[in-house]
């Protein structure tokens, strides 16, 4: 789990450069700049969603956030730096994640 507040400010980088792979998919009324603001990321975290991250030569570049909620476990944020998708790194973190959360 990533808990350092230094790890916050890479989360957040790697989420808005995520997401601006997405500028122009994701609908007008839905798009803001940045995506996620570093308020929002530190309340996500304050209210209980753990960042998992994938790191590649000691680099954090993709991260997933889940959620505990009564009964089940959710995804609630998966992002991975632009340069470095199309490798299977959400895929290997969800699996991941998956392995270490109940059934």
């Amino acid at each position: 789990m990533i808990a350092a507040e230094a790890d916050v400010d890479t989360i957040y980088d790697i989420v808005n450069d995520a997401a601006s792979a997405y500028k122009g998919i994701i609908p007008a009324d839905r798009w803001k700049e940045p995506y996620m603001l570093k308020e929002e990321l530190v309340h996500e975290i304050e209210d209980g969603v753990s960042f998992w991250g994938y790191e590649e030569d000691g680099e954090l570049i993709g991260v997933m956030g889940i959620q505990d909620v009564q009964d089940v476990t959710l995804v609630r944020h998966a992002y991975v730096r632009t340069e470095k998708r199309g490798r299977g790194i959400g895929s290997e973190l969800l699996l991941w994640l998956c392995g270490i959360t109940e059934s």
